[in-house]
């Protein structure tokens, strides 16, 4: 399996529940979206996988030919937000809020909307949950989108400084209420 996507992507894809099964092809995705410091590992997406498989997603072409994005996703509390590539033993009891861990779409899927139609997926089903507030960390080349999606910086908290250093220069911790 490769992450691949012919230079002519179909227009017409499907946002499905992630599998176990997409986890290389969502390694390549990751590659070709992130600097090498911010790449996180397939045990990662397994283990988030497997603690909240509601809250994680991908957009594949409806003829197949590998995967064009992706989101991974969990139910979260109001705290920090969690490290880059750290596996958890267990979601947090007293999750308030849905934490977008990441989204990524591949390069040759770019200006199609996967990414809006992936966060709507899992924004959708985490407030069908009854999560009212999500968070996440945007880095620097993306606050402006994810502000004109409605998210604003989360007020400064003891230790979120070191906890976004992992992100890059410009990471910014955002929430906003839900449904999206």
């Amino acid at each position: 399996m490769g992450a691949s996507v012919s230079a002519a992507v179909p227009m017409q894809y499907q946002v499905r529940p992630m599998r176990e099964n997409d986890v290389p092809d969502i390694l390549g995705v990751q590659a070709v979206a992130y600097p090498p410091h911010l790449l996180e590992s397939a045990a990662f997406y397994l283990n988030r996988l497997r603690l909240a498989p509601d809250h994680c997603w991908v957009a594949e072409p409806r003829a197949g030919g590998g995967l064009l994005g992706y989101l991974v996703s969990y139910p979260w509390d109001a705290g920090l937000p969690p490290a880059l590539d750290a596996a958890l033993a267990a979601l947090p009891e007293a999750a308030d809020h849905w934490f977008l861990h990441d989204c990524a779409v591949a390069p040759a899927a770019q200006g199609l909307g996967v990414g809006a139609a992936l966060v709507r997926a899992a924004g959708g089903s985490a407030a069908a949950r009854g999560l009212r507030r999500a968070s996440l960390v945007s880095l620097a080349s993306a606050l402006g989108y994810w502000r004109r999606r409605g998210y604003e910086p989360a007020p400064a908290a003891p230790g979120l400084r070191e906890k976004l250093a992992g992100y890059g220069p410009g990471a910014c911790y955002m929430r906003r209420a839900l449904p999206l």
